[in-house]
């Protein structure tokens, strides 16, 4: 996944999510380093047209992350969860 932005307040995390069009799923965590893993999943929003996740991956720090077109998504976030399961 390819990193398209950083915020580093949450004034600017709460600026971008009102930005945010629409919802578009869930997304089974990635291999992205963050010591709030508190989810096995992410929320995939549509951001200027493109779906992105958001993680903070440190104190106060929010990485928005492109979601690349071939990576598959699910409607809820039980669905995201268990397929993260052998």
């Amino acid at each position: 996944m390819k990193r398209i932005k950083r915020m580093r307040s949450h004034t600017k995390h709460a600026q971008f999510l009102a930005e945010v069009t629409k919802d578009l799923g869930f997304l089974p965590r990635q291999d992205i380093p963050s010591p709030y893993k508190f989810s096995p999943t992410h929320d995939v929003i549509e951001h200027d047209g493109q779906p992105v996740i958001i993680v903070e991956t440190s104190h106060r720090c929010f990485d928005v992350f492109l979601v690349p077109p071939y990576t598959k998504w699910y409607a809820s976030d039980e669905q995201a969860a268990l397929a993260l399961k052998p």
